[in-house]
Formats: C-alpha cells, sequence, structure tokens
C-alpha cells in the first residue's frame, strides 16, 4: 500500500497536466486539547438493563453487558487540518482532515467500549461550482456540513448525543465529525436564499436511528429545502421556511443478528418554520415550529414486520436574548428559551395488549439531526424527545478578552409516559447509542435540572482557554436508586492557525 501511495504521487508530481489552474490556496486548521471529567452519568444506576428499541419494544442488546458511566477522566486531542483552493473562475475546492483520539489510545480495538478508533479520518471533501448554468445557482458535491437555523431540525452530521467517530466509545457528543457526503444547491435571490440539499445519511444493514427504533435499511437518504427570506423592516427580521425527509430503504438483516427478518424502513417528514427579529438594538427574538410526519416500522422480537404507526409529533421553540443597556464595559447579557418537543404516553401500550401489535399514531419527537443541548449533560444522557424545557442564563465579561456565563435548564416529561410498562431510557456518552433503562416512578413528569457555567479566556486571537463546569440533578421521575447528581468538567485550550 506505501508503494502504491509512492508511486501515485510521483506521478503527480511530474505530471504538470495533472494540475488545476490554481488562483489562491489557503491552509487552516484547529488542535484542541481537553481534559474530560465525568460522574455519574448513569444517575446512580445498579440495576440497568442494555437495549436497543426495536419499535416501542425494549430488546437486550447482544454483545453488550448491562453497565453506565460511573466515572472517566480523560484527556482527548482534537486536530484538524483544511487546504482551500480557488481554481479557475467560480471553481473552488475544500479538503478537510481530521483526527480525534484520547491520549495513548493508539493500537486498542475501536469496536467495543473499551477501545477507541485513532485514525485520521476526511471530514470535508467538496467541489463548490458558482453560477453554474445560471448566475444565482451555487453547487456545492460532496463531504460537507448541513446546517440551518439554530440547529433545531438540522444541525449537523446526526444529533448531538449521537456523535460517530473517533471519540464513539470515549466521549461521543463533543466530536467534530459533523460532516455528511451530498449535494447543496443555493439559488440566491436577495433577499431570499433558497437551498436545496440531498445527502446520504447511513448505509448500515442494523443500524440505530435518532430515536433508537431499529432501522434495518440498506440505506438512509435526506432530502430537504430551505428557504429563508430577508425583509426589509427596520428589525432585520428574517424568516424561513423548511421542510426535510428521511427515507431509509428496505434490507434482510442476517440471521446471525438477533432481529431477523426484513424491514421496509421508516419514513420522516418535517415542515417548519422559523422566524428571527430585533425589536430593539439590545433584544432579538425568536420561534420555530416543526411538525413531524411519515411512519415507524414496528418489528416483533422475532424480527417479523408488523403494521406500521403514523407520525404525528409536534416541536415548538421560544428564544430571547437582550444586552442590557447599562456597564457597558462588561458587556451584560441575559437570555431565556423554551423547547417543547413531543411525547408518547402510550407508545407501549397496543389495541389488545399485545406488546407486538402496534398503535394507530405515535407522536414521540425524533430528534433528527439537532445540535441543540450539545456540550449539556442532559443532552447526553436524554434523547430530545418528550422534553419541555425552560431555560435561563447570563454571560458579562468581567475583563478584557474574558467572558463568563452561567445556564439553568429544567427538564420536564410533558406525557408523563414513563412507567414500569414504558420505561425510561438514557444514552451514555461512551456507548455508540446503547441505551440503559432506568428505575422511575409512575405518572411523574419532572426529569431534573442543570446547573452550566463556563469560562472562555481568549490569550490572543488564535489561543484561547476554556472552563465549562456542569451539574445535572435528577428529579422525581427517577426513583431513589437512580438519583445520583451526575457533574462534568471540561478543560481545553485551543490554536487555531
Amino acid at each position: 500500500m506505501k508503494k502504491l501511495l509512492a508511486a501515485a504521487l510521483m506521478v503527480v508530481a511530474v505530471s504538470p497536466a495533472a494540475f488545476a489552474a490554481i488562483q489562491n490556496v489557503k491552509v487552516s486548521g484547529d488542535i484542541t486539547t481537553s481534559y474530560v471529567s465525568l460522574s455519574s452519568f448513569d444517575l446512580g444506576l445498579t440495576n440497568g438493563v442494555a437495549n436497543t428499541l426495536n419499535g416501542n419494544n425494549a430488546i437486550t442488546a447482544p454483545g453488550f453487558a448491562p453497565y453506565g458511566l460511573k466515572k472517566e477522566n480523560d484527556f482527548i486531542t482534537q486536530t484538524r487540518l483544511r487546504v482551500d483552493a480557488d481554481l479557475s473562475d467560480n471553481v473552488s475546492t475544500e479538503v478537510g482532515l481530521i483526527n480525534e483520539r484520547a491520549w495513548n489510545g493508539e493500537g486498542a480495538a475501536s469496536s467495543s467500549p473499551t477501545g477507541y478508533d485513532t485514525n485520521v479520518q476526511l471530514y470535508l471533501a467538496t467541489i463548490t461550482l458558482r453560477e453554474l448554468l445560471y448566475s444565482p445557482l451555487t453547487v456545492e458535491i460532496g463531504r460537507q456540513t448541513f446546517n440551518y437555523g439554530n440547529g433545531f431540525i438540522m444541525g449537523g452530521a446526526g444529533a448531538a448525543n449521537l456523535g460517530s467517530g473517533n471519540l464513539t466509545y470515549i466521549d461521543q457528543d463533543l466530536t467534530e465529525r459533523t460532516a455528511y457526503d451530498g449535494v447543496t444547491a443555493t439559488l440566491d435571490y436577495k433577499p431570499l436564499t433558497i437551498s436545496m440539499i440531498y445527502f446520504k445519511n447511513g448505509q448500515t444493514n442494523n443500524s440505530v436511528d435518532g430515536m433508537g427504533h431499529l432501522d434495518g435499511g440498506q440505506n438512509s437518504d435526506v432530502y430537504g429545502y430551505n428557504l429563508n427570506y430577508q425583509l426589509s423592516d427596520p428589525w432585520s427580521t428574517v424568516v424561513e421556511q423548511y421542510g426535510f425527509a428521511r427515507i431509509d430503504g428496505s434490507a434482510t438483516l442476517a440471521s446471525s443478528d438477533q432481529y431477523a427478518g426484513n424491514s421496509k424502513g421508516n419514513t420522516l417528514y418535517v415542515p417548519g418554520l422559523r422566524a428571527s427579529t430585533n425589536p430593539t438594538k439590545s433584544l432579538n427574538l425568536q420561534g420555530e415550529v416543526a411538525w413531524e410526519l411519515g411512519n415507524v416500522e414496528v418489528l416483533d422480537p422475532a424480527g417479523t414486520a408488523q403494521e406500521s404507526e403514523h407520525r404525528n409529533a409536534f416541536a415548538g421553540q421560544a428564544l430571547a436574548t437582550y444586552t442590557l443597556p447599562i456597564l457597558d464595559k462588561y458587556k451584560p447579557s441575559v437570555n431565556a428559551a423554551y423547547t417543547y418537543v413531543s411525547g408518547d404516553k402510550n407508545a407501549a401500550e397496543n389495541y389488545d395488549g399485545d406488546h407486538i401489535t402496534s398503535a394507530k399514531t405515535y407522536t414521540a419527537w425524533d430528534q433528527f439531526n439537532t445540535v441543540q443541548g450539545a456540550g449539556t449533560i442532559y443532552r447526553s444522557i436524554f434523547p430530545m424527545s418528550d422534553e419541555s424545557i425552560v431555560s435561563g442564563g447570563a454571560s458579562f465579561a468581567p475583563l478584557e478578552d474574558v467572558t463568563a456565563s452561567a445556564t439553568w435548564s429544567g427538564l420536564w416529561e410533558p406525557s408523563r409516559s414513563s412507567s414500569a410498562q414504558n420505561p425510561l431510557y438514557i444514552y451514555q456518552p461512551d456507548t455508540a447509542g446503547t441505551l440503559q433503562a432506568v428505575n422511575v416512578k409512575n405518572n411523574k413528569y419532572y426529569l431534573g435540572n442543570e446547573t452550566d457555567v463556563s469560562l472562555t479566556y481568549n490569550y490572543t486571537e488564535d489561543v484561547t482557554f476554556g472552563l465549562s463546569l456542569g451539574w445535572f440533578v435528577p428529579g422525581d421521575v427517577f426513583k431513589s436508586s437512580t438519583h445520583e447528581t451526575a457533574d462534568q468538567a471540561i478543560a481545553s485550550l485551543g490554536v487555531k492557525f
């Protein structure tokens, strides 16, 4: 392999025709080293069962022992290198490499919770064609990021708590690998911008989607559009309307898997509307609503396909940020947010009491590709579904180049769905999407609250020090056996070049 690579490089080196007409090249990147300390992310779980979710039914995952993240102390380094090149008129490319690893993790197996993958991976590889066939049209082809609005629906490569890449079995929610292979076509009719996207969401036979349902699809594709209109009013109002669709293809699962049988896959359609406005110079208000339609196919434990549940889920969000008109030297600001994503109180109950038979309508929100809450404890452990979240925070600059902030978040389960018959499942940052079932009290809905504080120091324009602390206190949904306070501390040093 090394000889082949060397030969290829020699051919390129001696072949002038192999090079495009390069007008400008920019090399950039960043290196971030972090110390991560996590404690009681299993909330004190002592009798957990590792599960995947098969439709609405919990199935013990083969090959995984019941365990939770009691304590973790790691150093990790995340390195990205990017090369941007402007070629002939209206043609450019970007290539990015990424390496994420725990210190001294080389050589360990990457396919188990105790192993780490330390390979260099491709995270960007994009060709950009401007004014293609039509002057307002720009097309980007290849591995790229897909992020719209506040990342409520479409914010990166998968949900924030299901990150893939080299940190899958370490701190998967901290990954910087946030790109997909796809195509973006953008029509710029200022003040209206129209974006149309397609990307390959996955091509695995036994993967788990955002809400944990078994996805036997050989292919999973995402299509969508985003309309962004900037009004000409004095409030700098922006309105966005979007629609995304995730289509999971059919496949036959291997008999060696626990779920033998055929799956027609799941469909997910997400129309939505977002608006942002500034009634005053100091105040920004935002609102967003979205729906989920389509179907969820339910499989019984034997792997036989059953009828599908029709999706009918709803999500909404309101945000406010206000820059205080006092003590300008310290740049004080306050913010507040309310987020609602629907649940399904009867997700595990069926018409005739048979655990195999499907219900008619599935109203639990699928977290799709959200990045909201990334870095918090509650988003690391809870899927973004069946939640009401109230948050309030403040930030200020006590010294030049230093920013301090604090946020309090309270979480409730609006459907009150958790019970002994319908267990509550939590993720763990080191288990690659494996879920843990925890003990809960019936008819309770307070999940808990979290306090996060952070301090950022811009040592130079290139070097940044950061410190983030968080505490999550479980609410009355949890029984006393699962009621430990989870905490995290992340100290980081980042350099950009």
